[in-house]
C-alpha cells in the first residue's frame, strides 16, 4: 500500500465541516478523510512481517498497537496460555504508555506533576523492555526481553512520587471541572474493557457496554467482530456502531470518559477520585488525570510481583517468534489505550501470510461523539464558538498533535456545506 504525503492532513490543523438537513438543521463534524486507513499495509504480509510493522503503524499511540496487534497474533499462535511474568511485563508495557500519552497533557496544567510523569513512565517502558519511542517487547505467545531487577528497583524508587504527583493532578481536575460548554450530555454507550472479575481493566480480557447507569452487553474479544460494525466500511471515518442497536441507536464512545463510566475501579485512591469524578462534570481532563493515578497504583503492585518472579527465577523461557506456527483463521485483539479500544482483526491463511486485516482505531469510534460535541457547539453564539469547538476535540481526543495544541492554537478551519 502506498501512502502519498498530500493524502495526509497536516497534523497542527484541523477540519470542521458543517452542513444542513431537509429542515435545516446543522450538523457538524470532524473531517477524518485525511487520516488513511492503515489496514492494508498488513494484507499479504506474513505474521512475522506484520508484527514488525504494527510497531510503527503509529507515532503517538504505537504501544496500542503493538499489544492490539501481537493480541490478534496470539489467538492464532496455537501456543499454551501465555505464562504470568510475560502477562505482567506486558501490562507494565501498557501502563508505561498510558502515563507517558497523558503525561504530555498535564504539562500544560502543572509542568513539575507533568514532568514527573513523563520521567516514570519512561522508567516503566524501559523496565518492560522497550527503551526507544517505539515497542519492542511483545511477541506471539510471550514476550522478547525479561525484566531485570535493576531497571525494576529504579522504577519502583519514582512510583510513590508519581503516583502523589497524579493525584494532586486528580485533585486539582475535580475542584475545577466546570462543565465545559457545549459538550452536554453524550447519548450513546460507553465501552470499555473489564478483567475476568468485572472490574475496569485498561488491559483487560472482555468488553462492557453500558448506557447510563446500566451494563448491557459484556463479551470477550472473539465476538467483536458480531457486536460493532462499520457503517461505511474502509472509510477513515468508519462510523462504527453497535450491530444489536443499529446505526442510529448504536453509536458508542471509547477512552478515559468510558473507562470510568463502566464500572468501579479497583484501586483505592483513584475509586474515591473516580466517585467525585461521577458526582461532577465528567469531563475527560479529570478522566485522564485518574486513569493515570489508577495505572500507577496498580503499577506499584505489580512491580512487586515481576521483581520476586525475577529474583526466583521462576521464568519461563523467551518465545522465538520464528518457530511459532499460526493456525489459519480469524483473530481479535485488542487493548484499552490512552484515547480508548484499539482494535485489530487478522484472517490468516495455510501460508501464515494475512489474508485481510481491520483495525478499529479510538479516533473512529469516537468521530460520531465528537460530530455531536461540535454540533453543540455550533448552537453557541459566535463568541464562545471557538473556544467550544476546542474543548470538543480534547474531550474526545483524535490521534492528532491538535487535541495537545494550547488553546487558541488548533488552527481549525470551518467549513460550511
Amino acid at each position: 500500500m502506498k501512502i502519498n504525503l498530500d493524502e495526509i492532513i497536516d497534523p497542527m490543523e484541523g477540519r470542521i465541516v458543517v452542513t444542513h438537513d431537509s429542515s435545516g438543521h446543522p450538523h457538524a463534524r470532524f473531517d477524518l478523510q485525511g487520516l488513511p486507513r492503515v489496514d492494508a499495509m498488513l494484507e499479504s504480509q506474513t505474521a512475522l512481517a506484520a508484527l514488525k510493522i504494527t510497531e510503527h503503524l503509529c507515532g503517538i499511540c504505537p504501544v496500542a498497537h503493538h499489544l492490539a496487534g501481537t493480541r490478534a497474533l496470539d489467538v492464532l499462535s496455537g501456543l499454551p496460555p501465555i505464562a504470568p511474568a510475560a502477562q505482567l511485563t506486558r501490562r507494565l508495557l501498557h501502563y508505561g504508555s498510558i502515563v507517558e500519552a497523558h503525561s504530555l497533557r498535564f504539562l500544560m496544567q502543572d509542568r513539575d506533576a507533568g514532568v514527573t510523569l513523563k520521567r516514570v513512565s519512561k522508567k516503566m517502558l524501559v523496565a518492560a523492555g522497550s527503551p526507544g519511542h517505539f515497542p519492542a517487547t511483545a511477541v506471539p505467545g510471550g514476550v522478547s526481553v525479561w525484566p531485570t531487577t535493576p531497571a525494576l528497583c529504579d522504577l519502583s524508587a519514582d512510583l510513590a512520587t508519581a503516583r502523589d504527583a497524579a493525584a494532586a493532578l486528580c485533585d486539582a481536575a475535580l475542584a475545577s471541572s466546570p462543565e465545559a460548554a457545549g459538550t452536554g450530555d453524550f447519548t450513546g454507550a460507553d465501552v470499555a474493557l473489564i478483567d475476568a472479575d468485572g472490574n475496569p481493566d485498561v488491559f483487560g480480557t472482555k468488553v462492557r457496554v453500558v448506557r447510563g447507569t446500566s451494563t448491557v452487553d459484556e463479551f470477550d474479544f472473539s465476538r467483536w467482530n458480531e457486536r460493532v460494525t462499520e457503517e461505511i466500511p474502509g472509510s477513515p471515518a468508519p462510523r462504527p456502531y453497535l450491530r444489536a442497536d443499529g446505526p442510529e441507536n448504536g453509536r458508542y464512545r471509547v477512552g478515559p470518559v468510558a473507562q470510568l463510566s463502566i464500572g468501579t475501579l479497583p484501586t483505592p485512591r483513584a475509586a474515591a477520585a473516580q466517585a467525585r469524578w461521577l458526582a461532577g462534570a465528567r469531563d475527560a481532563a479529570g478522566a485522564r488525570a485518574i486513569i493515570t493515578l489508577h495505572v500507577l497504583e496498580r503499577t506499584e503492585a505489580l512491580t512487586q510481583q515481576l521483581t520476586q518472579l525475577v529474583e526466583s527465577s521462576d521464568l519461563r523461557e523467551l518465545v522465538d517468534p520464528t518457530t511459532v506456527q499460526f493456525t489459519p483463521g480469524s483473530g481479535t485483539g485488542l487493548v484499552d489505550g490512552p484515547r480508548g479500544i484499539l482494535a485489530h482483526t487478522y484472517t490468516i491463511g495455510a501460508d501464515s501470510t494475512i489474508q485481510t486485516a481491520r483495525i478499529l482505531t479510538p479516533t473512529a469510534q469516537n468521530e460520531p461523539w465528537l460530530a455531536q460535541l461540535l454540533t453543540q457547539a455550533y448552537a453557541l453564539d459566535q463568541a464562545q464558538q471557538a473556544g467550544a469547538w476546542e474543548q470538543s476535540i480534547r474531550e474526545a481526543d483524535p490521534c492528532l498533535p491538535i487535541s495537545s495544541a494550547p488553546a487558541g492554537q488548533m488552527g481549525l478551519k470551518v467549513e460550511n456545506v
